[in-house]
């Protein structure tokens, strides 16, 4: 899967350790990107075609971007490479646990 990249300038650095955090956006990390007056939270090669979210702070860009990931993979739609990507992932990572 393409994954959009951004001008060093607009990349907010997060650290994807933190316990507030989403499980699933410290597992994907996301870009996290100063977009005007908003910031951008986004797995994929643009806005478009990724799941994105957006938010006042990145941590609200990065709940934003959980809530619509959760959406995403509800829908099997094979034409949808992102979701897919976020599907075998996800279920490669629960095969792995013991």
């Amino acid at each position: 899967m393409e994954q959009m990249n951004v001008d060093e300038a607009m990349k907010v650095t997060i650290d994807f350790e933190h316990e507030d955090l989403p499980q699933d956006a410290k597992e994907f990390q996301p870009l996290v990107f100063k977009d005007g007056d908003r910031y951008c939270c986004l797995l994929g090669p643009n806005p478009t075609q990724g799941i994105v979210g957006w938010g006042e702070t990145p941590k609200a860009a990065i709940a934003d971007w959980s809530a619509e990931l959760q959406e995403r993979i509800k829908v099997k739609n094979e034409d949808d490479e992102v979701a897919t990507f976020v599907r075998d992932t996800l279920n490669t990572s629960n095969e792995d646990v013991w």
